[in-house]
């Protein structure tokens, strides 16, 4: 028997990856929300699934627990962090700006407070997670991107040699560990943009022309 006109379409079946995948991308950026503004605790299942128009069973489908949910949104936070990084302009000028343009970015981007708060869930709660989260994942794919423009500016003759990996590790512990960590505790100290821009110019200039009296400010 033909349709009557008129009558609406009901869709039989499973939802297509596409369907499946904007309701997973609803769900994660519901929980990023939740998660970044409750806490870990303060956030539940049942929260997500209101906040993002899905069923309960539709997040339990996709993710099995809370901890599986978290998980997820931190991967996803690294993942949209690296995405940030590869559409990065190519700064103008040598080897050691094209450096300093890399550690900029990656400063800010982890200052947003919505990731300032994921690592701060991630090291108060990391007795409750199965996986042992890590911001960021590991092995770090930013971390190899750091490590060769380090190495770009060594073969440069812009900075001095040495073991790459550790002077990226120095790079990032002094210009954005510290200051995360500090906003991690609750620390004012580099709430918005002018202290944090103030605290990346003073402590570029410091590792790159050092403290000795005498060197340029």
């Amino acid at each position: 028997m033909a349709a009557e006109k008129g009558a609406v379409a009901v869709r039989v079946g499973r939802p297509s990856k596409t369907e499946q995948g904007d309701a997973s991308a609803r769900i994660i950026e519901a929980a990023t929300e939740l998660f970044a503004s409750r806490g870990f605790a303060g956030t539940s299942m049942e929260q997500v699934a209101s906040q993002c128009g899905a069923g309960k069973d539709t997040v339990y489908r996709r993710f099995p627990s809370k901890v599986a949910l978290f998980e997820t949104v931190v991967e996803h936070a690294h993942k949209r962090a690296i995405a940030r990084l590869e559409r990065l302009p190519d700064v103008d000028g040598d080897a050691l700006e094209r450096l300093r343009g890399l550690m900029s970015e990656l400063l800010r981007i982890n200052m947003e407070p919505d990731l300032i708060a994921l690592k701060r869930i991630t090291f108060s709660e990391a007795v409750s997670f199965e996986k042992k989260s890590q911001i960021p994942p590991q092995p770090d794919p930013i971390m190899k991107r750091l490590v060769d423009a380090v190495s770009d500016a060594q073969d440069a003759g812009l900075i001095a040699a040495g073991d790459t990996h550790l002077i990226a590790g120095h790079l990032i512990h002094c210009l954005v560990a510290l200051p995360t960590s500090a906003a991690m505790l609750g620390s004012d100290e580099f709430d918005g943009e002018e202290a944090v821009r103030a605290h990346f110019e003073r402590t570029w200039n410091w590792l790159i022309n050092g403290v000795r009296a005498g060197s340029p400010a």
